[in-house]
Protein backbone atom coordinates (compact mmCIF):
# COMPACT_ATOMS: atom_id res chain seq x y z
CA UNK A 1 0.00 0.00 0.00
CA UNK A 2 1.60 3.57 -0.80
CA UNK A 3 2.04 5.85 1.85
CA UNK A 4 -0.77 8.46 2.46
CA UNK A 5 0.52 11.99 1.32
CA UNK A 6 0.73 15.25 3.28
CA UNK A 7 0.83 18.50 1.23
CA UNK A 8 1.43 22.02 2.51
CA UNK A 9 2.42 25.33 0.47
CA UNK A 10 5.28 26.75 1.81
CA UNK A 11 6.68 30.24 1.04
CA UNK A 12 3.26 32.67 0.04
CA UNK A 13 3.53 34.96 2.04
CA UNK A 14 6.17 37.43 2.02
CA UNK A 15 7.07 37.24 6.16
CA UNK A 16 7.25 33.04 5.83
CA UNK A 17 10.93 32.63 6.99
CA UNK A 18 11.82 28.96 7.03
CA UNK A 19 11.92 25.14 5.54
CA UNK A 20 11.84 25.04 9.23
CA UNK A 21 8.60 25.92 10.06
CA UNK A 22 6.87 22.81 9.48
CA UNK A 23 6.37 20.83 12.51
CA UNK A 24 7.75 17.35 13.44
CA UNK A 25 8.42 16.21 9.70
CA UNK A 26 10.26 13.13 10.34
CA UNK A 27 7.72 12.12 13.19
CA UNK A 28 5.28 10.18 10.83
CA UNK A 29 7.47 7.56 9.10
CA UNK A 30 4.17 6.03 7.46
CA UNK A 31 3.52 9.34 5.50
CA UNK A 32 4.54 10.93 2.73
CA UNK A 33 5.57 14.23 3.07
CA UNK A 34 5.11 17.06 0.17
CA UNK A 35 6.56 21.10 0.36
CA UNK A 36 4.83 23.07 -2.31
CA UNK A 37 7.00 26.12 -2.96
CA UNK A 38 4.41 29.14 -3.97
CA UNK A 39 4.40 30.19 -6.91
CA UNK A 40 6.80 30.60 -10.05
CA UNK A 41 4.43 33.63 -11.49
CA UNK A 42 4.58 34.75 -14.84
CA UNK A 43 5.63 38.00 -15.76
CA UNK A 44 2.45 39.97 -17.75
CA UNK A 45 2.65 42.43 -20.76
CA UNK A 46 0.97 45.95 -20.42
CA UNK A 47 -1.93 44.84 -21.59
CA UNK A 48 -1.42 42.37 -18.36
CA UNK A 49 -1.26 39.24 -21.02
CA UNK A 50 0.68 36.46 -19.97
CA UNK A 51 3.79 36.28 -21.52
CA UNK A 52 4.77 32.16 -20.27
CA UNK A 53 8.22 33.74 -18.74
CA UNK A 54 8.00 32.60 -14.96
CA UNK A 55 10.19 34.19 -11.95
CA UNK A 56 9.90 32.95 -8.32
CA UNK A 57 7.84 34.53 -6.32
CA UNK A 58 8.85 33.46 -3.20
CA UNK A 59 11.64 34.33 -0.88
CA UNK A 60 15.29 32.99 -2.17
CA UNK A 61 16.97 33.97 1.54
CA UNK A 62 14.77 30.94 3.06
CA UNK A 63 13.54 28.65 0.47
CA UNK A 64 16.53 29.07 -2.34
CA UNK A 65 18.29 25.80 -3.43
CA UNK A 66 20.78 26.03 -0.44
CA UNK A 67 17.64 25.57 2.05
CA UNK A 68 16.22 23.26 0.39
CA UNK A 69 19.69 21.40 -0.04
CA UNK A 70 19.92 20.98 3.40
CA UNK A 71 16.28 19.85 3.81
CA UNK A 72 16.92 16.95 1.44
CA UNK A 73 20.21 16.07 3.22
CA UNK A 74 18.32 16.09 6.44
CA UNK A 75 15.01 14.33 4.68
CA UNK A 76 15.97 13.00 1.49
CA UNK A 77 12.56 10.69 1.44
CA UNK A 78 10.60 14.49 1.89
CA UNK A 79 9.26 15.90 -1.74
CA UNK A 80 9.58 19.27 -2.95
CA UNK A 81 7.35 21.04 -5.42
CA UNK A 82 6.87 24.21 -7.46
CA UNK A 83 3.55 25.31 -8.01
CA UNK A 84 3.26 27.13 -11.00
CA UNK A 85 0.15 30.56 -11.70
CA UNK A 86 -1.18 32.01 -8.62
CA UNK A 87 -4.55 32.23 -6.53
CA UNK A 88 -4.81 35.97 -7.33
CA UNK A 89 -7.14 37.97 -10.40
CA UNK A 90 -3.36 39.33 -10.97
CA UNK A 91 -1.94 35.91 -11.77
CA UNK A 92 -4.95 34.53 -14.44
CA UNK A 93 -3.56 32.48 -16.86
CA UNK A 94 -4.21 34.53 -20.10
CA UNK A 95 -1.25 33.80 -22.78
CA UNK A 96 -0.40 37.48 -24.99
CA UNK A 97 0.74 34.89 -27.87
CA UNK A 98 -0.07 30.99 -27.61
CA UNK A 99 2.47 29.66 -30.25
CA UNK A 100 5.72 31.02 -28.30
CA UNK A 101 3.92 30.65 -24.57
CA UNK A 102 4.94 26.85 -24.09
CA UNK A 103 8.70 27.29 -25.16
CA UNK A 104 8.66 30.56 -22.81
CA UNK A 105 7.18 28.79 -20.02
CA UNK A 106 9.57 25.56 -20.71
CA UNK A 107 13.02 27.53 -20.62
CA UNK A 108 12.22 30.04 -17.76
CA UNK A 109 10.87 27.23 -15.63
CA UNK A 110 13.78 25.09 -16.52
CA UNK A 111 16.22 27.73 -15.31
CA UNK A 112 14.24 27.68 -11.89
CA UNK A 113 14.29 24.43 -11.39
CA UNK A 114 18.32 23.65 -12.26
CA UNK A 115 19.15 25.97 -9.39
CA UNK A 116 17.89 23.02 -7.12
CA UNK A 117 20.45 20.40 -7.59
CA UNK A 118 23.55 19.02 -5.76
CA UNK A 119 25.79 16.07 -6.94
CA UNK A 120 23.07 13.77 -6.85
CA UNK A 121 20.82 15.43 -9.21
CA UNK A 122 17.91 17.70 -8.93
CA UNK A 123 16.26 18.71 -6.02
CA UNK A 124 13.12 19.56 -7.44
CA UNK A 125 10.66 16.63 -7.31
CA UNK A 126 7.61 18.17 -9.51
CA UNK A 127 5.37 20.78 -10.61
CA UNK A 128 1.82 21.60 -9.29
CA UNK A 129 -0.85 23.56 -11.41
CA UNK A 130 -2.07 26.41 -9.52
CA UNK A 131 -4.48 29.03 -11.76
CA UNK A 132 -7.25 29.94 -9.90
CA UNK A 133 -8.26 32.58 -12.37
CA UNK A 134 -8.71 30.91 -15.86
CA UNK A 135 -9.56 33.19 -18.76
CA UNK A 136 -8.34 31.74 -21.65
CA UNK A 137 -10.37 28.21 -21.06
CA UNK A 138 -9.69 26.88 -24.34
CA UNK A 139 -5.64 27.20 -24.38
CA UNK A 140 -5.61 25.92 -20.68
CA UNK A 141 -6.04 22.09 -21.45
CA UNK A 142 -3.76 22.50 -24.20
CA UNK A 143 -1.31 24.68 -23.50
CA UNK A 144 -0.75 23.69 -19.90
CA UNK A 145 -0.47 19.74 -20.97
CA UNK A 146 2.25 20.79 -23.10
CA UNK A 147 4.08 22.12 -20.25
CA UNK A 148 3.72 19.47 -18.36
CA UNK A 149 4.91 16.93 -21.43
CA UNK A 150 7.94 18.82 -22.21
CA UNK A 151 8.99 19.29 -18.05
CA UNK A 152 8.49 15.86 -17.68
CA UNK A 153 10.62 15.18 -21.39
CA UNK A 154 13.60 16.43 -19.46
CA UNK A 155 15.48 14.05 -18.03
CA UNK A 156 17.98 16.04 -16.14
CA UNK A 157 15.10 18.08 -14.02
CA UNK A 158 13.33 14.46 -12.92
CA UNK A 159 9.90 16.03 -12.63
CA UNK A 160 8.09 12.65 -11.37
CA UNK A 161 4.99 14.36 -9.52
CA UNK A 162 2.75 16.69 -11.75
CA UNK A 163 -0.61 17.71 -9.45
CA UNK A 164 -3.61 20.00 -10.32
CA UNK A 165 -5.36 22.07 -8.01
CA UNK A 166 -8.98 22.29 -9.20
CA UNK A 167 -12.31 24.03 -7.31
CA UNK A 168 -16.22 24.04 -7.99
CA UNK A 169 -15.44 27.69 -9.82
CA UNK A 170 -12.60 26.03 -12.43
CA UNK A 171 -13.78 22.22 -12.28
CA UNK A 172 -14.19 22.60 -16.11
CA UNK A 173 -10.65 23.68 -17.65
CA UNK A 174 -8.74 21.46 -14.92
CA UNK A 175 -11.44 18.55 -16.10
CA UNK A 176 -10.13 18.94 -19.82
CA UNK A 177 -6.45 19.20 -18.82
CA UNK A 178 -7.04 16.10 -16.52
CA UNK A 179 -8.76 14.01 -19.19
CA UNK A 180 -6.12 15.10 -21.83
CA UNK A 181 -3.73 14.09 -19.63
CA UNK A 182 -4.34 11.63 -17.07
CA UNK A 183 -1.05 9.24 -17.07
CA UNK A 184 1.24 12.39 -16.58
CA UNK A 185 -0.84 14.16 -13.80
CA UNK A 186 -0.39 12.08 -10.62
CA UNK A 187 -2.41 14.20 -7.79
CA UNK A 188 -5.64 16.37 -7.87
CA UNK A 189 -5.47 18.68 -4.92
CA UNK A 190 -9.53 19.63 -4.84
CA UNK A 191 -10.48 22.85 -3.14
CA UNK A 192 -13.41 22.55 -0.73
CA UNK A 193 -12.87 26.26 0.58
CA UNK A 194 -13.94 27.58 -2.91
CA UNK A 195 -17.20 25.61 -3.13
CA UNK A 196 -20.40 28.00 -4.44
CA UNK A 197 -22.05 26.51 -1.43
CA UNK A 198 -21.26 25.92 2.25
CA UNK A 199 -20.65 22.56 3.06
CA UNK A 200 -23.03 22.21 6.24
CA UNK A 201 -22.57 18.53 6.92
CA UNK A 202 -19.63 15.56 7.28
CA UNK A 203 -21.87 13.61 4.71
CA UNK A 204 -22.01 16.50 2.25
CA UNK A 205 -18.12 16.97 2.42
CA UNK A 206 -18.18 13.34 1.71
CA UNK A 207 -20.32 13.53 -1.32
CA UNK A 208 -18.76 16.30 -2.64
CA UNK A 209 -15.46 14.41 -3.03
CA UNK A 210 -17.07 11.04 -4.04
CA UNK A 211 -18.36 12.76 -6.86
CA UNK A 212 -14.85 14.98 -7.79
CA UNK A 213 -13.08 11.43 -7.38
CA UNK A 214 -15.47 10.17 -9.79
CA UNK A 215 -14.48 12.68 -12.75
CA UNK A 216 -10.76 11.89 -11.37
CA UNK A 217 -9.51 8.79 -10.10
CA UNK A 218 -9.43 7.28 -7.07
CA UNK A 219 -6.39 7.61 -5.03
CA UNK A 220 -5.19 10.89 -6.82
CA UNK A 221 -7.55 13.48 -5.05
CA UNK A 222 -6.34 15.38 -1.86
CA UNK A 223 -8.82 17.68 -0.44
CA UNK A 224 -7.42 21.14 1.23
CA UNK A 225 -7.96 22.93 4.19
CA UNK A 226 -7.11 26.47 4.16
CA UNK A 227 -5.54 28.37 7.44
CA UNK A 228 -5.37 31.90 5.80
CA UNK A 229 -7.50 34.43 7.91
CA UNK A 230 -8.40 36.14 4.52
CA UNK A 231 -9.83 33.45 2.98
CA UNK A 232 -11.30 31.75 6.46
CA UNK A 233 -13.56 34.94 6.23
CA UNK A 234 -15.17 33.56 2.93
CA UNK A 235 -14.50 29.71 3.04
CA UNK A 236 -17.50 27.47 2.81
CA UNK A 237 -16.37 24.77 5.14
CA UNK A 238 -15.22 24.60 8.84
CA UNK A 239 -12.20 22.90 10.41
CA UNK A 240 -14.76 20.46 12.13
CA UNK A 241 -16.37 19.58 8.93
CA UNK A 242 -13.37 19.37 7.24
CA UNK A 243 -11.44 17.02 9.96
CA UNK A 244 -15.00 14.99 10.46
CA UNK A 245 -15.37 14.50 6.59
CA UNK A 246 -11.96 13.53 6.20
CA UNK A 247 -12.21 10.86 9.05
CA UNK A 248 -15.44 9.34 7.37
CA UNK A 249 -13.30 9.16 4.43
CA UNK A 250 -10.61 7.19 6.34
CA UNK A 251 -12.35 5.00 8.25
CA UNK A 252 -13.36 3.58 4.20
CA UNK A 253 -9.80 3.57 3.23
CA UNK A 254 -11.15 6.72 0.63
CA UNK A 255 -8.59 8.84 1.69
CA UNK A 256 -5.37 9.18 0.04
CA UNK A 257 -4.19 12.12 2.01
CA UNK A 258 -4.60 16.22 2.06
CA UNK A 259 -3.32 19.23 1.73
CA UNK A 260 -2.74 22.45 3.58
CA UNK A 261 -2.80 26.54 2.66
CA UNK A 262 -0.50 27.38 4.09
CA UNK A 263 2.70 26.68 6.59
CA UNK A 264 2.99 30.89 7.32
CA UNK A 265 -0.87 30.82 8.07
CA UNK A 266 -0.97 27.82 9.95
CA UNK A 267 2.17 28.57 12.30
CA UNK A 268 0.62 31.77 14.34
CA UNK A 269 -2.16 31.77 16.90
CA UNK A 270 -2.14 29.75 20.18
CA UNK A 271 -1.96 26.58 18.70
CA UNK A 272 0.48 26.39 15.72
CA UNK A 273 -0.68 23.77 12.82
CA UNK A 274 -3.58 22.63 14.92
CA UNK A 275 -5.48 21.41 12.47
CA UNK A 276 -2.14 19.58 10.70
CA UNK A 277 -1.53 17.91 13.55
CA UNK A 278 -5.20 16.06 13.71
CA UNK A 279 -4.60 15.37 10.14
CA UNK A 280 -1.20 13.90 10.29
CA UNK A 281 -2.46 11.79 13.46
CA UNK A 282 -5.25 10.63 11.24
CA UNK A 283 -3.22 9.83 8.14
CA UNK A 284 -1.06 7.84 10.47
CA UNK A 285 -3.37 5.27 11.75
Amino acid sequence: MPKPIFREYIGVKRESETLEDFPQITQKETIEFHFILGFATEKYNEGRKGTGNFEESWMDEFFGPDKVKNLKTKHPEVKVVISIGGRGVETPFDPAEQNIWVSNAVKSLKLIIQKYKNESGNLIDGIDINYEHIKSDEAFPRLIGQLITELKKERDLNIHVVSIAPSENNASSYLNLYNANPDDINLVDYQFSNQLRHVSTEDAFVDIYKRVVNDYFTHKVLPVFITDPLDNMNTKITRDIFIGGCTKLKQTSSLPGVFFWNANDSNNGDEPFKVEHVLEELLAK
